[in-house]
């Protein structure tokens, strides 16, 4: 079998695209794809090395951290150090943001979830690394606000899956693009070039057993998805994996949409505005699918916060603008009809 092109020379040719590039955004790139390397290999042997289960430390989320949380976050800040691209970088796992040390400072910042889906280590579920890229602000001192900002100013974003086989989802803002890793090579190739969403939502993605919290439209909305499953064909399956990476992705490949509201004991939502909805929404967005809250669009939300959290609907665009509909209060008889679900390009 032919080989596609590697990362690398992927990330280069993208350069071309970007008048403003000069080099060191195509390094960084390059260097997030050594640390995938790196974690990869790791959580390839995490039944053999001792570090599966809980470390005995607790994140700013109040989560119990894991063993190989603490792995991939060490590994994805040292390869970024190392890099001499990053001004800075702020990890999911990190109180704060993480200044470089100016002999090394370039121009980039950098957010990121080393490890999504963690709870799922011990029992071999896919689990992953997503991260976005911002040009730093000021081009100076490095602030808070160079990471309050919309997801919309990234310059690039992007995923990592540990599965079957260990896949780097990217995008620059010119399509979605997926490498495979080969092990044997030791290097990514390019096996899913221009990547779109499928028309058809296929996948529903959600908890269900949060369903006594969920405010009403999340009931409505589902029930409407649900609805389009007859006696002559069941449109939509029920595929929840509890991992927001291994969720997305493969919403991504056979269409769907993923959802993790806000509810009674949560208003604001689980997931992290700038570690995982963000970057996942401008994949989303460059593969032809959506991302919302409820209200607005993910990519336009400034945070407040660096580990402020939100409500997700993301995945196919006619079903999260039809979960946006919902969540304003229409259709309020319960549901929406399969005439205008099928107007908006859906099963």
């Amino acid at each position: 079998m032919e080989l596609g092109a590697t990362l690398t020379q992927h990330v280069l040719s993208q350069q071309r695209l970007h008048p403003q590039a000069r080099g060191e955004f195509s390094g960084l790139l390059t260097q997030i794809g050594v640390a995938a390397k790196i974690i990869s290999s790791q959580v390839r042997r995490a039944g053999l090395l001792p570090i599966l289960g809980a470390s005995g430390t607790v994140n700013t989320h109040g989560e119990v951290v894991q063993k190989l949380d603490e792995v991939a976050n060490r590994t994805v800040i040292e390869c970024l150090i190392r890099s001499g691209h990053v001004a800075a970088m702020a990890s999911e796992e990190e109180d704060e943001y993480v200044e470089v040390p100016e002999a090394r400072r370039g121009a980039y910042i950098v957010v990121f979830d080393p490890l999504d889906g963690s709870s799922n280590i011990d029992v071999n579920i896919s689990i992953g690394t997503i991260f976005a890229v911002y040009r730093q602000a000021s081009g100076g001192e490095v602030t808070r606000r160079d990471f309050l900002r919309p997801g919309r100013e990234a310059c690039a974003a992007g995923y990592v899956i540990y599965g079957s086989s260990t896949m780097f989802v990217y995008s620059t803002g010119h399509g979605v693009h997926g490498f495979t890793l080969d092990p044997s090579a030791g290097e990514f190739f390019l096996s899913h070039a221009d990547i779109k969403i499928p028309n058809q939502a296929s996948c529903l993605s959600l908890n269900e057993s949060n369903s006594p919290y969920w405010e009403p439209w999340v009931g409505r909305f589902v029930g409407e998805m649900k609805a389009r499953n007859d006696e002559d064909k069941r449109r939509v399956s029920s595929r929840h994996v509890g991992s927001l990476v291994a969720d997305f992705h493969r919403n991504l490949m056979y269409g769907g949409v993923f959802l993790y509201p806000g509810d009674r004991r949560s208003p604001r939502g689980k997931l992290r505005l700038i570690y995982e909805a963000a970057p996942l929404a401008f994949i989303a967005a460059q593969a032809g699918g959506a991302a919302s809250d409820g209200a607005q669009d993910i990519l336009d939300i400034v945070p407040d916060e660096l580990h402020q959290r939100t409500p997700l609907v993301i995945g196919n665009a006619a079903e999260v603008r039809l979960a946006e509909e919902f969540a304003r209060g229409r259709g309020e008889d319960g549901m929406v009809s399969a005439t205008t679900a099928v107007e908006r390009g859906s099963a």
